[in-house]
């Protein structure tokens, strides 16, 4: 039996992963989806999800040239010298192809795929009926987490967010890939068309490194994503040998705030301060059980475990499985999007090989975001712009009007919570009972062996006094019946 209940973690994962992919790929990326929450799932189970297989079939290209066109409005042909019937790149979201625009200026035309939105609805009654069944028994709310799922995706799929994010990287000047351009009069919100070099050359080894180290140092200093960081995504201008981001669709960023509390995690952890660590969670969007010893064990067994002098042998995702098991052994849950931030820290790590590591690059970078929140000059401009707030002591003069207000008339009222009192009292409650429980049989006995001693004359039953034995039985019942209301009352 105990053998049985090891494996079913890995048999239930394996069950999993195979039928979303039987599903389709949109239920294939829920899966992988799943996969990065490893601070609420077994890593048996986020093992197998992680392995699961997204088959995007392309999309036919009438269909494609249907959908392009109703977009931009307009046929193909007085549209472009050029497009590319074969895709550039399948993904399960989107769809890319090469083409080229009037005056000979090289394009690529993202869209999405049809069919996600109907996939998306299907996965909401499923969701409710298995926390109906099975809710209590889950480490995750199913329906919670398609509704997450449904957000991620959309905005993956958001074609306008893509652009602003192609040019706040265009702004930015200490990133080292070239972000292209977007011709706004060919792009809507579903569909969006990038500039493209004109002579693309393979990329080596070397290229892979400098393209994870920009995308490491994207993710932990500014909070921008990119969810699928595959190889097709970039293209090496064989002209001047820049690295371009060819595909910067399906990127996203982190909510500025939960970045400052990671930024503020980190920090914690860079000075061995567990306690500082758990007390950040929350300011990064993450919950913490009240009880959060458990949390503050593992975590501190775990920094032990990666500290030391081979710290930086470690990979990324060696980083990431041994801290999220932690967090969920402690009981605690990060937001999506620093769980996802973790995923795509291991992704960008891959990208450079199996037996590369990022934890160097990535250590530098948390450098530079625990600086930048740390500045004074970040922490005064915080300030200001609280205090500037419209309604920051709006409601300051109501309060303290109130207050007067309650002095004058005499009804204030200061209410004190004794923080373990209800414990004392259970604990007196459960002392109290066994000494009346004591006291009874004291008194069973004595009264019964004093009917028998003393009482000489009258009716007798094997050799004790009739009245005795009436008191004895008596007595006994009501010992038995005061019990039987202890044990249920939880107080023996």
């Amino acid at each position: 039996m105990p053998r049985r209940r090891r494996e079913e973690p890995e048999r239930v994962g394996t069950r999993l992963r195979l039928s979303l992919e039987e599903l389709g790929p949109t239920f294939a990326e829920l899966g992988r989806f799943l996969a990065m929450r490893r601070d609420l799932i077994p890593p048996d189970v986020t093992g197998e999800l992680a392995r699961a297989r997204v088959l995007a079939k392309p999309i036919a290209f009438p269909e494609a040239r249907a959908y392009v066109e109703r977009e931009l409005g307009n046929t193909l042909e007085r549209l472009f010298l050029e497009f590319g019937e074969t895709p550039a790149r399948v993904g399960p979201l989107t769809q890319a192809h090469r083409a080229v625009l009037p005056g000979g200026h090289q394009a690529l035309v993202v869209f999405n795929r049809t069919g996600v939105r109907r996939d998306l609805l299907a996965m909401r009654p499923v969701a409710d009926l298995t926390r109906r069944r099975l809710g209590e028994g889950l480490p995750l709310d199913p329906s919670v987490t398609v509704a997450e799922f449904t957000a991620h995706v959309n905005q993956r799929r958001d074609m306008f967010f893509a652009a602003q994010i192609s040019r706040r990287l265009q702004e930015m000047e200490n990133f080292s890939l070239l972000v292209p351009d977007v011709y706004r009069d060919y792009s809507t919100g579903r569909c969006v068309t990038f500039a493209a070099p004109a002579n693309i050359a393979p990329l080596e080894g070397a290229h892979l490194r400098e393209i994870s180290d920009a995308l490491t140092r994207l993710a932990l200093t500014e909070g921008v994503l990119l969810t699928d960081p595959s190889p097709v995504r970039f293209a090496l201008d064989g002209e001047t040998g820049r690295i371009w981001l060819a595909d910067p669709t399906e990127a996203f960023s982190v909510d500025p705030e939960r970045l400052r509390g990671l930024a503020e995690i980190l920090a914690a952890v860079r000075r061995g301060d567990v306690d500082g660590a758990v007390h950040a969670l929350p300011m990064a969007g993450s919950s913490v059980p009240h009880d959060n010893s458990d949390l503050r064990r593992e975590l501190r067994e775990t920094l032990g475990s990666l500290g030391g002098p081979l710290w930086q042998e470690h990979s990324l995702q060696k980083v990431r499985d041994s801290s999220l098991e932690a967090v969920r052994r402690g009981g605690a849950r990060l937001h999506v999007e620093i769980a996802q931030m973790a995923q795509f820290l291991v992704e960008a790590e891959r990208l450079q090989g199996e037996k590369q590591t990022q934890i160097a690059t990535a250590a530098e970078a948390s450098e530079i975001l625990i600086s930048r929140y740390r500045d004074p000059a970040y922490i005064a401009g915080r300030l200001a712009r609280a205090v500037a707030q419209p309604d920051a002591f709006a409601d300051y003069p109501r309060q303290i009007h109130g207050l007067l207000n309650e002095l004058k008339d005499g009804e204030i009222e200061v209410r004190f919570r004794h923080a373990g009192l209800d414990d004392l009292i259970s604990k007196v409650d459960i002392l109290a009972n066994r000494l009346v429980f004591a006291f009874l049989i004291a008194a069973l006995i004595i009264g019964s062996s004093m009917l028998g001693i003393f009482l000489k004359n009258g009716t007798k039953f094997l050799g004790v006094s009739i009245f005795g034995l009436i008191g004895f039985v008596f007595a006994a019942i009501l010992g038995l019946l005061l019990l039987i209301g202890i044990i249920r009352s939880g107080r023996l």
